[in-house]
Parts: C-alpha cells; sequence; structure tokens
C-alpha cells in the first residue's frame, strides 16, 4: 500500500496496483482480411470465456508474451 494525501494534506492509504505503460506509435491501418481475423480471434476469446475457460493473469506470463511480440515485431 502506498501513502498518498489527501485534500486536506492527511495521509491516506489507498490500494495500488502495476500496469503496464507503452508509448504511441504510429502503425499501419488494418486491412479487411486483418480486421476480420481480429473480429474473429476476439469472438474466440468471448467464447472461451463465456465457457469458463478464461485463464487468469500471470504477469510472468503477459510480460515474457509483451516482450516476445515487440522482439518479433518488424521496424
Amino acid at each position: 500500500m502506498t501513502m498518498t494525501a489527501n485534500m486536506d494534506g492527511k495521509a491516506k492509504q489507498h490500494r495500488t496496483t502495476m500496469v503496464p505503460v507503452t508509448t504511441m506509435e504510429e502503425i499501419p491501418v488494418l486491412t479487411e482480411n486483418e480486421r476480420a481475423e481480429l473480429l474473429e480471434s476476439l469472438k474466440q476469446a468471448e467464447a472461451r470465456i463465456d465457457a469458463g475457460r478464461a485463464v487468469d493473469y500471470d504477469r510472468k506470463s503477459f510480460r515474457e508474451r509483451l516482450i516476445a511480440i515487440y522482439r518479433g515485431s518488424k521496424r
């Protein structure tokens, strides 16, 4: 927990969490085929969630996957 000051200057405990932060970057606009593939993958993910097969957030796995995607991108 972190301590932050209220409007009156008194310290108050707030629940905090860590979130990934990225920078803004110019990327190409999706083609119709890429858009269709993205929408289909989102529908499949929603179906897995509805079926109770969702995977809980795992910080280490998320970080490794994000880095792998970032390093695998062509710039």
